[in-house]
């Protein structure tokens, strides 16, 4: 379980490149007023509190978010028992097959068009989903300083995460 957490923060490190842009300006100033760690205010934090259809794809949609939260939130750290709790009392090793497809679709469709604003929002929200009474996976995620690690780039908005990879693959 250890192996398949590493091999996942890895692939969310790989997608960090992406985040920073070789043209840097400060996070837009209109954006701040929803960069809060309230749902009421924050939709991409209210987004990713909506439940998926499908108990599988809801794991992957989690255990994406927060190795994204974890890995590209400035001083955010993910807590690796407490993920490793998690895979396993979501049954994370065991979604095969069929089952892994239909749960990595769901996942990634979910994260289809996830930006830079998308992060700097669940950022600001990482306590809120995942802190210390956090709503999806109390304790995961140090909320660390509420903002990314990279800086924006309004010609490439857009971060190219890595898919999913399947527990044994």
């Amino acid at each position: 379980m250890d192996r398949i957490f590493k091999s996942l923060i890895l692939l969310v490190l790989i997608s960090a490149s992406s985040a920073d842009g070789a043209v840097a300006e400060e996070i837009p100033a209109y954006w701040r007023k929803t960069m809060t760690n309230n749902p009421k205010t924050n939709f991409y934090l209210a987004e990713a509190l909506k439940p998926l259809p499908n108990k599988d794809a809801e794991t992957l949609k989690v255990l994406r978010l927060s190795l994204i939260a974890g890995n590209l939130c400035l001083d955010a750290a993910i807590d690796r028992r407490a993920g490793e709790a998690f895979l396993q009392r979501a049954g994370y090793g065991r979604i095969r097959g069929k089952a892994w497809d239909e749960a990595a679709f769901l996942a990634n469709d979910w994260f289809k068009y996830f930006n830079y604003r998308s992060l700097a929002h669940l950022c600001a929200g990482i306590d809120y989903i995942f802190g210390r009474e956090g709503k999806l996976v109390p304790n995961l995620v140090k909320p660390g300083k509420g903002e990314p690690k990279g800086t924006y780039d309004p010609q490439n908005p857009y971060l190219r995460l890595p898919p999913l990879r399947k527990p044994n693959g």
